[in-house]
């Protein structure tokens, strides 16, 4: 992004941050600021820089099989683990923030329920995928980011739009797979700790070992902080801790047979405030939420036929727990697939063929003590069958998924998805269009809800269908990037909640809920030194003409790095801009206006060596007030230090 380039005479980098970000402050001032940062990272072509990415590089889950960027035919966003690192991100949903398309809420301090919405959808209509372990909460049928570290993950894809037919339910704004694998070689480690704002303390270490063709890695990561009054009341502070382990064994068992096996397990505890009078205001009051996860894979995985014929196996298992004063719940997922894959060769074209088959189990369970009306327990099954096919042909790409969903509480579904993509060499540019189904299947809360006096469930709801199509374009221009996207959709059979009868129950609304929207995402490596990268994203949403609540219009992003050649330190700054949005006021139930906000964070550091290196780290750097929900107090500026190691 045009971003102005700081000349720093100081001698402390934390005063050359300080006073970039007074510079920074004139240039987020206006929407028009922000976009022109967005997208002046691309404006020389003969500047020298480091090569982009490769074409190659291999993205996950662009299709059921793991295949090159330049096959994907939908939009898709890669934060590396230097980007996490870079820029200071905590938090995986702070990374996504610099994401096009992505909007990000977080009721309160950091350890508090935290929703990411993709591309205007809810916050349960994206699917999270961890390792392949699909990691929403079978209770809530979303999943939450606040218990996400980003110590520990090697990257973040997201796949945007709809891709039900490649993955299933939750799919409709996109997909998100956070993956832990580190992406080295070798026998490697790492440990960092710091101190720092509200009495947070961090610390966290991972390791790898390599055995012959064996790889064992696994990491820690845990945090405890003070926090700070959600409900700005003046009361007591809400803090947390949390506490993340996970890791990972790839064992060969032979020349084309590995077994690939995962776990990660977090717990924690977060305070937070209620409206306890029922006013529609929050009340300090001493609550307190315990959580824990569990996810866990084991995948046996084969070729044969010379690697023609690619054969995989996988069972995963999740079991969540939620605990608030006397009421408990607790989601329990088993998933089992086989997956054939075929892949084959006439001519000069390429040809790919993947079939699953899948099934799924979700328990759940809520109890709120001996007696209490919501006591229950219920299950649903699920079967699948689905196909992909992408075909390569120089520089064409075409691709075609199917699925079909059985299940035993709510009708059965059929998804489709298709794409296509061409490269324009002579422009150094791509073309790529696409289309597809998402669906969202009821959640047990709204399916089955029930607590006396305040809600029931509905459990003749109908699944959310949305159909989305896309047109992309994405350049080369020297050493930069270039990437755009325009997008429409249209939901139907959306599930709200109704406040006009007593007591709240879950609802299909008739209508249907559009959403359109244009993506601007852009990097740019000025020299060795320097590299600017950003992202814009203009979108609307609204449900039969009234604009849906935490969807704001405009988003942007813009990212600094700056590491002199030869140089033991550098600097990291960042801005990530959330627009204006709607929310609802529950006093009144009537819809309330957030203020637009933009955070700037960033890092420096210093080496202490090779292996040892010094860093400060600011979060709100400019201080802004602001609320992602209406009545949450946002975090203030936050200033940590800390101290890393590698070997």
């Amino acid at each position: 992004m045009a971003r102005k380039v700081f000349r720093c005479g100081d001698n402390t980098l934390m005063a050359c941050m300080v006073r970039a970000c007074h510079q920074w402050r004139i240039a987020l001032t206006y929407k028009t600021s922000l976009l022109a940062l967005a997208l002046g990272t691309l404006p020389a072509l003969a500047l020298a820089g480091e090569t982009p990415p490769p074409e190659d590089e291999i993205i996950i889950i662009g299709s059921r099989t793991p295949v090159p960027r330049a096959e994907v035919t939908a939009a898709v966003s890669v934060i590396s683990a230097d980007d996490l690192q870079e820029l200071g991100d905590v938090f995986a949903a702070d990374a996504l923030r610099a994401v096009p398309g992505v909007a990000v809420n977080r009721s309160g301090p950091a350890g508090a329920l935290t929703q990411v919405r993709l591309r205007g959808s809810e916050a349960n209509h994206v699917l999270v995928l961890i390792d392949g372990i699909e990691a929403s909460n079978p209770f809530t049928g979303s999943f939450n980011f606040a218990a996400m570290p980003a110590y520990g993950l090697s990257k973040i894809e997201v796949l945007r739009g709809e891709q039900s037919a490649l993955w299933g339910s939750d799919a409709i704004g996109g997909v998100i797979n956070l993956v832990t694998t580190p992406a080295a070689r070798g026998n490697t480690g790492g440990a960092y700790g710091e101190y720092g704002s509200f009495h947070t303390v961090r610390a966290g270490a991972r390791a790898q070992g390599v055995f012959g063709q064996t790889r064992l890695f696994g990491s820690l990561d845990t945090a405890d902080s003070r926090g700070y009054d959600v409900s700005n009341t003046g009361g007591d502070k809400d803090g947390y801790d949390n506490v993340t382990a996970l890791g990972g064994l790839d064992l060969p068992l032979g020349k084309a047979v590995q077994l690939k096996t995962r776990a990660r397990f977090s717990r924690g505890h977060s305070e937070f405030d209620s409206d306890t009078n029922f006013d529609g205001r929050l009340d300090d009051a001493p609550l307190r939420l315990r959580s824990s996860q569990f996810d866990s894979l084991a995948e046996l995985s084969a070729q044969s036929l010379n690697g023609h014929l690619e054969h995989q196996l996988k069972a995963t298992y999740t079991t969540t727990e939620d605990v608030s004063g006397s009421n408990r719940s607790d989601g329990f997922r088993t998933q089992a697939s086989l997956q054939e894959s075929a892949n084959w060769q006439s001519g000069a074209v390429e040809h790919h063929l993947t079939l699953l088959g899948e099934f799924e189990r979700e328990v759940y369970k809520n109890n709120g003590g001996p007696g209490a009306g919501q006591n229950q327990k219920r299950h649903n099954t699920m079967t699948a069958l689905a196909a992909d096919y992408r075909l390569v042909s120089g520089d064409l790409v075409l691709s075609a998924s199917a699925r079909h969903d059985g299940h035993s509480l709510f009708a059965n579904a059929n998804t489709w998805r298709v794409g296509a993509a061409y490269k324009i060499a002579p422009l150094k540019g791509r073309l790529r269009a696409s289309a597809g189904q998402g669906i969202k299947n009821p959640g047990f809360f709204e399916l089955f809800g029930f607590f006396p006096a305040f809600f029931t469930g509905n459990p003749d709801l109908k699944a959310e269908r949305s159909t989305g199509y896309e047109l992309g374009w994405e350049q080369s221009i020297g050493p930069a990037r270039l990437s755009i996207s325009a997008y429409t959709a249209r939901l139907k059979n959306e599930i709200f909640t109704d406040f006009g009868v007593f007591p709240a129950t879950a609802r299909n609304r008739t209508g249907k809920s559009r959403r359109r929207g244009l993506e601007i995402e852009g990097e740019w490596p000025v020299s060795a030194a320097l590299r600017l990268s950003g992202s814009a994203t203009f979108a609307h949403s609204d449900q039969s003409g009234v604009r849906e609540i935490r969807r704001p219009k405009f988003l942007a992003s813009a990212a600094l790095h700056w590491q002199p050649a030869q140089a033991p330190w550098g600097l990291d700054l960042g801005a990530d801009h959330n627009g204006a949005m709607t929310d609802t006021d529950f006093g009144t139930f009537s819809p309330v206006r957030l203020k637009a906000y933009t955070l700037v964070h960033g890092t420096a550091h210093f080496d202490l060596g090779q292996n040892m290196q010094v860093y400060v780290r600011a979060e709100n750097l400019l201080d802004e007030r602001y609320s992602e929900v209406f009545g949450f107090a946002g975090q203030k500026r936050g200033i940590y230090g800390g101290v890393r190691a590698k070997f």
